[in-house]
């Protein structure tokens, strides 16, 4: 069983992985006290507690914890491609987080602006992407008559076989298993 974490220890983690200080102020605000007060003294004493084992777990698991925290959920992403695709490019301003370029120009007939934003067409395949809307990396569905049609093509009179499920396809099956053996040599 581990010992757990001094208050000062817990506060020296934080102050260094949560709110981002240095290691020597992180000891300094966790009120440490080093004889010689010098800042170096502060940061060794910061270094040799990071590689205790106690620590150091916890450093690793604040880590993983703000990073989840800062994690984007599929939900904001798709809002954003939403976002994306929807706003027309000419109600695009320098504030705005869909603008990707914008360069002034100035000439003698006034000044103008060009606006580039997000590529529309990208944001619709990304978003296609997340919802699983490509079947490039799924099998065709055996049990689609069509699909059957066309592997019908690829296979031998001998390894032909139809699922069993419809009726239907039971009746084609005999018109293309007679038209299998017309066609094979």
């Amino acid at each position: 069983m581990t010992k757990q974490l001094t208050t000062k220890q817990k506060r020296f983690v934080e102050n260094h992985i949560l709110k981002g200080m240095s290691i020597a102020e992180s000891v300094r605000r966790a009120n440490y006290a080093v004889k010689s007060g010098r800042s170096e003294d502060y940061g060794s004493l910061g270094c040799r507690m990071l590689k205790t084992e106690r620590v150091a777990s916890y450093v690793s698991k604040l880590r993983e914890k703000q990073f989840s925290k800062d994690l984007l959920s599929v939900s904001e992403k798709r809002a954003f491609l939403a976002r994306a695709v929807r706003t027309p490019v000419g109600e695009l301003d320098e504030a705005s987080d869909l603008v990707q370029e914008m360069t002034y120009n100035e000439s003698a007939n006034g000044s103008s602006k060009k606006v580039r934003g997000v590529d529309k067409l990208r944001a619709l395949e990304l978003d296609s992407r997340i919802a699983g809307d490509f079947f490039s990396d799924r099998q065709p569905n055996a049990t689609n008559a069509f699909q059957f049609i066309i592997q019908l093509g690829k296979m031998t009179s001998e390894s032909v076989s139809l699922p069993s499920q419809s009726p239907d396809l039971r009746e084609s099956s005999e018109i293309i298993e007679t038209d299998a053996q017309l066609i094979a040599p």
